[in-house]
């Protein structure tokens, strides 16, 4: 893709346009926001590193890219949520704005390159801007893990001499310390290279937690040369040190010094480069384990399931959750139609019960043919609209089932949160939080639809985290893993590991696993069963204690998968689980004990083949169960049991003549297996 790199003159901004020449993407512009008053060196700005501005110009010079710039003003941060959306005045929108103006004049300009690390604060913004003008964004250092980072840095800027006189350029990537703020620098480290520095970051971190890349902004760099720099590099000619206080600033002079670079240096360069393997170590280590022990496949026969009885959109209020159900439509023939049907009766749910669409956490979609989803996503993204509703889309499963009942093309289910939160007056607080990241990068895909990586509820201690359901994609090409269906679903499952580490909610509740394909059932059956337990010595690797995390999970065989992927991981996980602590009872605490009201108390689901997890803290009590059955009755025990307590999703095959309850998710598919790989009737996941 062409792309332009918004550019502070530091070095994650720089480093940032090397990893996307190495991910064969193609440099057409530079991008770069200044202080309106040219004298002065920083702003008083969340988002926009300004220190050196005044050497931003010989960029343009140096790379033979144009560079586009925007002044914008001191103290304009107006928003300054987390997850950012348009709003009048504030910095943000010079930003959209300058992109606006180079892509009228740029008209194949495809995507923005942007060097955040751990902010998401600056990657949030940078994402809704690139979002309303239709670019990708690019953020190959995002999450990167920053001792390891540095280091590559330095790798690829050895050997760069420190003098602050004039230097002959070495072709390295060569970026000098301008600004110290963190205890353990002072001036005396202003115009160091980062080879030089590198062991003092150590060391402040270890003594201090310093960031070794300067993330909590202990350290400002300005980039002099990099092997990109094909038409000539910055010459230090002088440094001008000052103080203010704990702060120390370095004022640089260069002059350009002109040269010419050929492609081949540069490829040479990029060769050199060290990027991130797909599979972490820890993940390699698994998938190395799966691969020598890896059995034959197995395979059973589908039967053509017979027409599903026609079941009904349901409602159903558990606490402060509404979970509507079973949204299909028989009215129209088309797949518009029907989609357009369903998202408006979903609307005139959501109105009559006064709730608005930003409320939705997570939808479950059922596609009966995904050669039609492209049209299906059209319609659900123009009625999640984020900026209309919000910038935090709710989370989304999505796979392709042919067990849809003869006729119908979608199936929609949605959980949403009714409850309005207020602070003082009436400003309504944010009801959520959420992963929403949309740009490239070695981390973990980015969505590629209306959806968020994850959503939970703002004020939940205990952090109950609905989580996209992730397939096998190498992040930063986002291209399916080709190697093998082993490799793609462990990968896969390496994906939805990210995402609970980011947000800090591992401990899984419930999980589901899809596979379009049956033959890798047992590939899915190790790959979680080496997810759950303690890795240790490898010869007794499959006798290892596992988690009580592991029989949360049911694997359901469905027809197709989104890009043609073999698995999809998905599920609701939560912090570790916080437990009011108990006093000692007394005749008191019993009465008051018999009168808390049902939702509060733990539902009783004593039943063989049914898992629980309770998950409480004050005021708060929910509990997640997975199970399978394989007699009728049992089902309909747990049916009634779990009727007006609970939402559960029932995972069947058509064949099967389930009668409809008002609590019940419809989930039809072809085969239902737990996580050793044994095949049931019924799998079912209950919430409360």
């Amino acid at each position: 893709m062409k792309f332009l790199a918004l550019i502070s003159g530091g070095k994650d901004s720089f480093y940032n346009i090397f990893h996307c020449l190495k991910n064969d993407h193609e440099l057409i512009a530079l991008g770069n926001l200044y202080p309106k008053e040219s004298d002065k060196q920083e702003l008083d700005s969340f988002m926009f590193q300004t220190v050196g501005h005044d050497l931003i110009d010989h960029y343009s010079e140096c790379i033979g890219v144009p560079l586009f710039r925007r002044h914008i003003l001191s103290n304009s941060s107006k928003n300054v949520e987390l997850n950012y959306s348009a709003t009048q005045d504030d910095e943000i929108e010079e930003l959209y704005q300058l992109l606006k103006s180079v892509k009228d004049q740029l008209p194949d300009l495809e995507a923005v390159s942007v060097g955040a690390i751990l902010s998401s604060y600056q990657r949030t913004r940078v994402e809704d801007v690139c979002s309303r003008l239709g670019l990708v964004v690019l953020s190959y250092l995002w999450q990167r893990d920053q001792a390891e980072l540095m280091s590559e840095m330095c790798f690829m800027s050895k050997n760069i001499n420190d003098v602050e006189s004039a230097t002959d350029s070495e072709n390295k990537f060569d970026a000098r310390i301008i600004k110290v703020a963190a205890i353990g620098l002072n001036d005396k480290h202003l115009g160091m290279s980062l080879p030089t520095i590198q062991p003092v970051l150590h060391k402040l971190n270890q003594l201090y937690q310093v960031h070794i890349c300067g993330e909590g902004g202990e350290f400002e760099t300005m980039v002099l040369d990099a092997p990109f720099f094909k038409h000539g590099y910055l010459k230090l000619t002088d440094m001008t040190k000052s103080n203010d206080g704990e702060v120390h600033n370095a004022r640089l002079k260069v002059e350009f010094q002109p040269r010419i670079l050929g492609d081949d240096f540069l490829q040479t360069q990029l060769d050199k480069l060290p990027v991130p393997s797909i599979l972490h170590d820890d993940w390699l280590e698994l998938f190395q384990v799966m691969k020598k022990h890896q059995t034959e496949t197995r395979k059973t026969e589908f039967k053509n399931p017979a027409l599903e009885k026609v079941t009904e959109t349901s409602t159903n209020k558990i606490n402060h959750k509404l979970y509507v159900s079973n949204l299909k439509s028989y009215a129209s023939k088309t797949v518009e139609e029907q989609s357009k049907n369903i998202f408006t009766e979903l609307a005139d749910i959501l109105r009559s019960n006064r709730i608005p669409r930003s409320h939705i956490l997570s939808s479950s979609l059922l596609v009966k043919d995904m050669s039609n989803f492209g049209k299906i996503n059209k319609i659900y993204n123009e009625f999640l609209d984020v900026t209309k509703y919000g910038p935090l889309p709710p989370s989304r499963a999505c796979v392709g089932s042919g067990c849809l009942p003869e006729g119908c093309h979608v199936q929609l289910s949605v959980v949403i949160d009714t409850e309005v939160r207020k602070t003082c007056g009436d400003n309504i607080k944010e009801h959520k939080s959420g992963l929403h990241v949309q740009g490239r990068s070695y981390w973990a895909p980015c969505n590629i639809g209306p959806y968020s990586q994850s959503i939970w509820l703002s004020d939940d201690a205990n952090q109950v985290s609905f989580i996209s359901g992730q397939i096998g994609l190498i992040p930063h090409s986002m291209v399916l893993m080709q190697q093998d269906s082993l490799h793609q679903t462990v990968l896969a499952l390496q994906h939805f590991d990210t995402l609970c580490k980011t947000i800090n909610a591992q401990r899984k509740l419930i999980m589901t696993c899809y596979i379009s394909d049956e033959s890798i059932i047992d590939n899915a059956c190790k790959a979680w069963a080496l997810y759950c337990c303690e890795m240790s010595d490898e010869s007794d690797l499959w006798m290892n204690k596992m988690d009580d995390d592991k029989e949360c999970l049911i694997i359901v065989k469905i027809s197709e998968l989104p890009r043609g992927a073999v698995a999809e991981w998905g599920g609701i996980t939560c912090k570790e689980l916080l437990i009011e602590e108990e006093e000692e009872e007394d005749d008191d605490d019993d009465e008051e004990k018999e009168n808390i009201s049902p939702k509060f108390q733990e539902l009783s689901l004593n039943i063989d083949g049914l898992h629980n997890i309770i998950v409480s803290s004050p005021g708060f009590h929910k509990q997640f169960t997975t199970g399978f059955v394989d007699e009728k009755e049992k089902l309909l025990l747990v049916l009634e049991k779990t009727s007006k307590l609970a939402q559960v999703t029932l995972y069947y095959s058509p064949e099967d003549d389930v009668p409809f309850h008002q609590h019940v998710e419809y989930y039809p598919v072809e085969k239902i297996f737990d996580y050793h790989g044994n095949e049931h009737r019924f799998g079912i996941h209950v919430r409360s």
